[in-house]
């Protein structure tokens, strides 16, 4: 099946067959493929205004939160953070969920003021995010700057509260804690 179309001098040619049976359809013409080109540069002006109308639409909370992709990978790829202060922190980060794991359990069977529930939920907080922490560094996470932030925060909420008790494992716990939110600070 041919196409008729027409050239420059407006003179009605016939497309060789073999091209349609190459191509599998007939060749476009200049203003077919403009139009077409078109269609698709629009299509890539509305995908960019959507992208930019949610980050513009974010809350003020999110940004802080997440901050945009550009800056976690530029934090993350910076050589600024030496290879041996992310090493640090993961394992100041493993240090800490260890020691409030083990605080939690000389806490319990202590009973009274040892076992009172906001102190029990603290603890467990801190070793929570500090593991979690951990798994985000270890995975390269591009968001490990903002579990290390949160990790900072509640460390050291959990060391200044295990340093209200006198004895020498909530001392060290205390310690321990304050160390890895010292560490986790600096990847922030």
């Amino acid at each position: 099946m041919s196409r008729i179309y027409k050239d420059k001098n407006n003179l009605s040619k016939k497309q060789p067959d073999y091209l349609e049976e190459l191509t599998g359809r007939a060749t476009t013409s200049f203003n077919e493929r403009k139009y077409s080109e078109r269609i698709l540069e629009n299509q890539a002006i509305q995908e960019n205004d959507a992208t930019d109308d949610w980050t513009e639409n974010q809350s003020p909370l999110t940004g802080r939160m997440s901050g945009t992709m550009e800056e976690l990978e530029r934090i993350q790829s910076s050589e600024m953070m030496a290879v041996n202060e992310v090493q640090q922190c993961l394992k100041d980060s493993l240090d800490c969920y260890q020691s409030c794991t083990e605080t939690i359990m000389q806490c319990l069977p202590l009973g009274g003021k040892y076992a009172k529930v906001g102190h029990i939920n603290l603890l467990m907080d801190c070793a929570n995010i500090c593991n979690t922490n951990a798994n985000f560094i270890l995975r390269k996470s591009t968001y490990y700057p903002q579990t290390c932030g949160i990790c900072a925060d509640i460390c050291d909420e959990c060391g200044d509260n295990c340093d209200q008790f006198e004895d020498d494992f909530m001392k060290e716990c205390a310690q321990v804690c304050r160390h890895c939110a010292e560490s986790c600070r600096e990847m922030a």
